[in-house]
């Protein structure tokens, strides 16, 4: 159990916002999450105080071991790392309900599933969100769908500094990416395929 409940950072990241219905990007610009791998290995749970101008992070000493709450501001959260060629790498990090319930639910499914795949990352698909009524209010759960493991893609152990750039077979380079080539005729749908099976 990961312990998310509640009881009475720089860099490149993405944030789901319940209130919203949507994903942003650390520019703060909306996107819809393609196919993302998780980095299994990065994931911490612990307290969280988020407030304007403020992130407070304090993880557990182990995942889901949860220890005393550093104040009343803070609540159970999580931070673990995604990755595909489009974004790089980068950090979802929440305190909230919805988001918390929906790590909760992603985890269960990789957990289950871990066995089969040793020494492999999931691939995981967004699949919208669930509204649900919390107390007097609501929240939307993000949903996932594990769709295939993956040996560790090189790109996932890059250092974003702002200057990397990936080439087509999903390597990083450290020079911007070439002119773009002309356009190419329309992409047959077994083509478009197996170029999203490429994203990692």
């Amino acid at each position: 159990m990961l312990n998310l409940s509640s009881s009475s950072g720089g860099g490149n990241y993405i944030r789901f916002m319940p209130s919203a219905n949507a994903w942003l990007n650390s520019d703060k610009e909306e996107f819809t999450p393609k196919k993302m791998v998780v980095d299994t290995d990065s994931l911490q749970t612990g307290w969280m105080h988020l407030g304007e101008g403020v992130r407070d992070w304090q993880p557990d000493v182990s995942l889901g071991k949860k220890g005393s709450q550093p104040s009343p501001d803070h609540k159970r959260g999580f931070s673990i790392k995604f990755y595909n060629k489009e974004m790089g790498v980068a950090e979802w990090s929440a305190n909230g309900t919805g988001p918390n319930k929906g790590l909760e639910q992603l985890w269960k499914e990789i957990e289950s599933q871990q066995k089969a795949n040793v020494g492999k990352y999931p691939v995981i698909e967004y699949k919208g969100s669930t509204l649900e009524k919390i107390g007097k209010g609501t929240t939307r759960i993000p949903n996932f769908e594990v769709v295939s493991w993956i040996e560790r893609p090189a790109g996932m152990d890059a250092v974003d500094d702002g200057t990397q750039a990936f080439d087509s077979a999903g390597n990083v380079t450290t020079s911007a990416p070439a002119a773009p080539a002309p356009k190419a005729p329309p992409k047959s749908a077994m083509k478009a395929a197996v170029e999203d099976e490429e994203m990692f």
